[in-house]
């Protein structure tokens, strides 16, 4: 029991001792918590993007398929046997001829979906009938794919990994990019909770030393610097967490509409980079008082 109290009563002194800290040098503490939520909303910026752009690749993956344009005046015969050829192949689940007639409505319904109304300009447009061919995996694409471009009864064929393969290359550069400014900006960070407590440290030196004399021990002395910088970084992860909660719904149509596909960056997303923000914020800030602290306790022991 006597232990308990006296570890609650050491948790009260460092939480009040850490929050006069923080205002004591309020200045650098408010310079250095800027500078954390700076950093944070760059990582949440990141996050958001990265979520859209591999829900997108999701996307994308669940309708990749094989789209096989047919000859002109393809027999019904020869059509039939095309079809049940390529239901043979391996990974097909599904195969749906589609004429040029479903093609134009289907055009046409793009179009209505948009606003907007299908105008030929008056010319007949006879577009090609094709064979939507479904996939159980996106990496049978490739072998369908060849087992139809040399049958005679098909002009061309169309994968979507083409696309897939764009949108893993951006979003490999957004990620580089994005690490390195965020890693930069983690850097400035540290350094300025650093020489936040430091100062805290240096102006309280000969209340640390009468502290020493009096036998406290290190860890009693660095706790409270400790929670100083995690106060920072806690108000920072704040500030930041109900920054994106504010703009989370308003930013799901732009996702759609910069990546031009749906998105699933949902509440479950915005929990995780929660967790992810107040993590990183009081981590840099325990991180940052610490190295300061130690340094100063191992000078002066």
């Amino acid at each position: 029991m006597g232990f308990v109290t006296g570890f609650l009563r050491f948790c009260g002194f460092s939480v009040v001792r850490a929050w006069q800290g923080f205002w004591r040098n309020a200045m650098m503490s408010l310079a250095a918590t800027a500078t954390v939520i700076l950093m944070l909303v760059l990582l949440s910026g990141l996050f958001i993007v990265l979520t859209g752009l591999n829900s997108g690749i999701e996307f994308i993956e669940r309708k990749v398929g094989v789209t096989a344009e047919l000859v002109d005046d393809l027999s019904d015969e020869r059509l039939q046997t095309l079809i049940e050829r390529a239901e043979a192949l391996d990974g097909v689940t599904d195969v749906a001829y589609i004429s040029p007639d479903q093609a134009m409505r289907r055009l046409e319904e793009a179009f209505a979906q948009r606003g907007q109304t299908l105008s030929t300009g008056g010319a007949n447009i006879q577009l090609q009938a094709t064979l939507e061919i479904t996939l159980a995996e996106p990496a049978f694409a490739d072998e369908v794919s060849l087992a139809l471009a040399g049958d005679g009864a098909v002009s061309k064929v169309i994968t979507k990994q083409e696309e897939i393969d764009t949108l893993v290359g951006v979003i490999n550069v957004i990620r580089t990019v994005g690490l390195v400014a965020i890693g930069l900006i983690g850097l400035t960070v540290l350094f300025m909770i650093v020489n936040t407590i430091r100062i805290a440290v240096y102006s309280r030196s000969n209340e640390i030393e009468i502290m020493r004399l009096v036998g406290a021990s290190d860890s009693f002395i660095r706790w409270p610097f400790i929670l100083e910088g995690i106060l920072c970084g806690l108000i920072g992860a704040v500030v930041a967490v109900i920054a994106v909660s504010v703009v989370w719904d308003p930013i799901q149509p732009i996702l759609v509409s910069v990546f031009q596909m749906p998105t699933a960056v949902s509440a479950r997303n915005l929990a995780s980079l929660s967790a992810l923000l107040f993590a990183v914020g009081v981590g840099i800030g325990a991180v940052g008082s610490w190295i300061s602290v130690r340094s100063y306790l191992s000078a002066a022991a």
